[in-house]
């Protein structure tokens, strides 16, 4: 959208983003695990790589009401067609790490859960066939 449509707020964070990175939503322990990296980081090219995406991460901290779905809830999910919960952790696009349960906020998965309340059933569409999940669990963590 034009600046020309857009009214500028005194109150407004200013957000500083360098080198043309675009803003991307990181939970609270994403954005530990990128300034440890960082820190950790000995090339110069990828310490700056780094700082960019520090500098566009968007920070998401919990939601006020914690019964719902929200970007960064652990949800423990049980699937109808098969015994035994799941848990997927709803993240950013740079902390997204499948194999470990992390999903995306824009994920079908995530589509699926995000607003869920427990004892919700959600239909996640995939391509081998549909599932449904009861959402058992939700949880958030403070750091």
């Amino acid at each position: 959208m034009s600046r020309a449509f857009m009214k500028d707020r005194e109150d407004a964070p200013e957000l500083k983003i360098s080198s043309g990175a675009r803003p991307h939503s990181v939970t609270p322990a994403g954005m530990q695990a990128l300034q440890k990296k960082l820190k950790a980081e000995k090339s110069d090219d990828a310490r700056r790589a780094l700082q960019d995406e520090l500098d566009a991460a968007v920070l998401v901290g919990p939601p006020d009401d914690r019964s719902v779905v929200a970007f960064g809830a652990s949800v423990t999910v049980e699937p109808s067609d098969q015994k035994g919960e799941r848990v997927f952790t709803i993240v950013g696009d740079h902390e997204m790490d499948v194999a470990g349960g992390k999903i995306t906020d824009a994920s079908p998965l995530g589509q699926a859960l995000l607003g869920a309340h427990i004892g919700d059933d959600v239909v996640w569409h995939r391509p081998v066939g549909d599932v449904t999940l009861r959402v058992k669990a939700i949880r958030y963590d403070d750091h």
